[in-house]
């Protein structure tokens, strides 16, 4: 047989495969359409808010109220506190993700992010109250013999109000690549020492012209600052000035996995998409490794409403930042519906916070959240509208 010819035998006839061709073409279908399938049963799902319920129902039919036209989608575990007339009431809502302890309760500990700030404002002001430090001392002079660069001429009330010039976040490429591959992998993108926060910052130098601009780094090198000045870790300095005189006893601050809280409700991303916790020393301050309850930060709020809670100067409103909002040391003041709240808010990988307060009005709501969906709608709803 010539080539040409074994070539023309072996030509299928036009419009026909080989059987063995289309079996391995269907074998190939079939394993994308079982992968699809596995994935839509096995993958991540947004998640919802479950019907369990704890604590004062009363309250937990109000937020659920609140979002009834969304039917809870984005939200799996929510935990409420409302102070007022001086009583606090406190409600669970959804699944903790802890087969051990699966329902929300007032024991229930959450990630509560950048509200970390207002301890951190609350302890500097508690500090400058004793006369240990100045708010308009230069950081540089709080720790001497620690380099900060330029960064050390920026003062104490600088940096707790976010006017220091320091950049949000490290400007290193490497600590910018962790946080961009986080944002995929659902890691944490914070890590290092106080220490390697002060060589960052003294690295990064300020690049402003003293207006407001957001700075994590800027809280992390306050708060890295008045630990070392203090001549004690940040959180035996923030438990010790703050969280204890408070009986704020559920609010932990972590340095390590192995430290994690129990109980404690696992954060995940909107997706449903499980995420790691935040746990770095250096970053406490700003909030990262800070877990606390909705029963705790409801009794920091309690204590501010009555005029007890530590460096209650911190609260009120000195700088401008943004729009009609002012800002304190940390602590943040703005009109919402026609009422002055102050507050500040928190968000971690899988968590979101917030806590408000109507001094006027004598209330105050904390709202705790297990995903990344923002929690501030119901706070603000709780705290100024009928909450219905």
């Amino acid at each position: 047989m010539s080539s040409a010819a074994s070539k023309t035998a072996a030509q299928p006839p036009t419009g026909r495969r080989p059987p063995g061709r289309r079996l391995l073409i269907g074998a190939v279908a079939l394993s994308i359409l079982v992968g699809a399938a596995a994935t839509a049963v096995l993958g991540p799902r947004p998640p919802r808010l479950g019907e369990a319920t704890t604590g004062d129902r009363q309250l937990a039919e109000q937020v659920r109220g609140l979002l009834r036209d969304r039917e809870g989608t984005g939200y799996r575990a929510l935990s409420v506190a409302v102070v007022e007339n001086g009583q606090l009431r406190v409600a669970g809502l959804g699944e903790s993700g802890d087969r051990d302890r699966p329902t929300v309760d007032e024991r229930s500990r959450f990630e509560i992010g950048s509200i970390g700030k207002a301890l951190t404002g609350l302890l500097l002001a508690e500090m400058a109250e004793a006369g240990e430090v100045d708010l308009d001392q230069r950081v540089g002079d709080l720790v001497p013999g620690t380099p900060l660069g330029s960064a050390g001429d920026a003062t104490l009330a600088e940096l707790a109000s976010h006017r220091s010039g320091l950049p949000r976040l490290s400007p290193r490429p490497m600590d910018l690549l962790r946080a961009s591959a986080t944002s995929f992998t659902g890691g944490d993108p914070y890590h290092g020492s106080p220490q390697q926060v002060m060589d960052i910052a003294a690295g990064a130098g300020p690049d402003g012209d003293g207006s407001y601009a957001y700075s994590n780094l800027g809280y992390a090198t306050l708060g890295s600052a008045l630990a070392a000045h203090a001549g004690i870790p940040y959180r035996d300095l923030l438990r010790e000035r703050v969280l204890a005189p408070l009986s704020m006893t559920d609010t932990v601050v972590v340095h390590g996995t192995d430290e994690l809280p129990d109980p404690r409700v696992s954060g995940i991303a909107r997706s449903g998409r499980g995420q790691d916790p935040w746990i770095a020393e250096g970053y406490a301050p700003l909030g990262v490794g800070i877990w606390s309850t909705s029963t705790d930060l409801g009794r920091l709020a309690a204590a501010i409403l009555d005029g007890t809670a530590p460096g209650l100067a911190a609260i009120e409103p000195q700088w401008p930042a943004g729009g009609d909002t002012r800002i304190g040391l940390g602590w943040l003041t703005s009109e919402i519906d026609g009422r002055t709240v102050t507050w500040h808010n928190g968000g971690t990988g899988g968590f979101r916070s917030w806590l408000g307060i109507d001094r006027a009005a004598g209330r105050a709501v904390v709202v705790l959240g297990a995903t990344t969906l923002d929690v501030d709608p119901i706070g603000e709803r709780l705290l100024v509208g009928d909450g219905s």
